[in-house]
């Protein structure tokens, strides 16, 4: 937690104002004693940790107006028109920060200068330091129950009613200060509760003694190691209005722990990367595939049709049907070379894994050239070919690749 002492003078190192800090440990528990230094000092120890700043209560206006809400209007837009009696500069000059309404029939407002809001935050951005919480002092007095709670520091006093908010008085001598701070309009006596610090409590002893007979009863409590321990308590108890609101909220953004993640997205990584290579070799496998097909449809064709100029391969197979239904319908020629090749396409349907590798047709002759599993392979086809009334014949058969390379010749019966 880090106390502003005062507002930086922006003609200077901003990094040279004064602060108190104190670390804290848990709900509000301290860790340590109240270090005094600039905001230069604190800047690396602040490295890494949730900070707190608290600002100068006497650079803040507390109040709790009551605003009944009508016609759909929001909170901040009545707020600056509600208090503007109480406010000694133009409302476009002012912070309003809204808090949340409790019990009370009040809604929390803390009220800031625009000018005191960036000081601040050039002070802390230029020594590095980060924070989503930014709150006034003097809302974290404690509250006496049916009493007054006065802190006594330096020049200054602080004052807090059970159903107000606190508010700070500078007021030179301190016994004007503290009547002052007790003229509640009430001819009753208060009980007053006073934090003073050693310092400040061994120069005017004399006077709170003297000062007992102004209230209903009167503690005195020391603050041996200053204000801040006691406004880091009351923390989580007062609830305070964090200035960091509307232009001046801090922009959050979501952090998700990548450590416990980390196993689960190294598998689907992983995953990933195998599926684009295996999609990536079959992508290039049948493009292999494809090229060695079209160069297979070309071969065909010029084998079949030696007289043209082979096309593109989209083209091929749409010449190929053209000529064959001009086959169709020619004379007994042309009609033994449509019987031929049907009774070849019957044949290499009965024996699976055959390719064709060549192909010729003249005066009713068929050389084939063709690659089968097996010798049995090329038997079917002779057998098919036969069957068809054909006179089929197996001329070579070498192997070849694991497979055996025939060479056949069948022409039409009376051929």
């Amino acid at each position: 937690m880090i106390r502003l002492k005062g507002a930086p003078n922006p003609t200077s190192d901003l990094s040279t104002t004064e602060v108190e800090w104190l670390f804290i440990e848990g709900a509000s528990a301290r860790r340590g004693h109240v270090h005094v230094g600039t905001l230069g000092e604190i800047a690396p120890e602040s490295t890494g940790r949730k900070v707190i700043v608290l600002v100068p209560g006497t650079d803040i206006l507390l109040a709790e107006p009551v605003v009944p809400l009508k016609g759909g209007l929001k909170l901040a837009q009545v707020i600056p028109f509600a208090l503007e009696e109480q406010l000694g500069s133009d409302v476009d000059d002012l912070h309003f920060a809204i808090g949340k309404r409790d019990r009370q029939p009040g809604t929390p407002v803390a009220v800031a200068s625009h000018a005191r809001m960036e000081a601040w935050l050039a002070a802390l951005h230029s020594v590095g330091i980060e924070t989503e919480t930014l709150l006034p002092e003097s809302a974290l007095l404690p509250v006496t129950p049916n009493g007054v709670t006065l802190v006594i520091e330096g020049g200054r006093v602080y004052v807090r009613r059970e159903e107000t908010p606190g508010a700070v008085l500078e007021v030179q001598p301190l016994i004007e200060a503290l009547q002052l701070a007790l003229a509640s309009g009430e001819e009753a006596r208060e009980h007053v509760t006073i934090f003073i610090n050693d310092i400040d409590y061994e120069r005017e002893r004399e006077l709170l003694e003297e000062f007992r007979e102004f209230t209903a009863s009167l503690q005195l409590k020391l603050l041996t190691d200053g204000a801040l321990p006691l406004f880091a308590v009351n923390i989580p108890v007062s609830a305070p209005v964090n200035l960091l609101q509307g232009k001046y909220a801090v922009k959050r953004q979501v952090k998700v722990p990548f450590a416990p993640w980390r196993p689960v997205l190294t598998m689907v990584a992983v995953f990933v990367a195998l599926q684009l290579g295996l999609t990536g070799w079959q992508y290039f496998h049948f493009k292999k595939q494809v090229t060695e097909l079209d160069a297979q449809i070309l071969s065909t064709y010029q084998q079949a049709l030696p007289q043209e100029q082979p096309p593109a391969v989209k083209q091929a197979r749409k010449q190929m049907e053209a000529r064959l239904a001009a086959l169709r319908g020619g004379g007994a020629s042309t009609g033994g070379m449509l019987a031929t090749l049907n009774a070849l396409s019957e044949a290499i349907a009965q024996t699976p894994g055959t390719d064709i590798q060549t192909l010729s047709y003249r005066d009713n002759t068929t050389d084939l050239l063709v690659l089968a599993p097996s010798v049995e392979s090329l038997d079917q086809i002779q057998n098919a070919i036969s069957e068809s009334g054909m006179r089929a014949e197996i001329t070579s058969a070498n192997p070849r690749d694991s497979k055996i390379e025939g060479r056949l010749q069948f022409k039409k019966t009376g051929a």
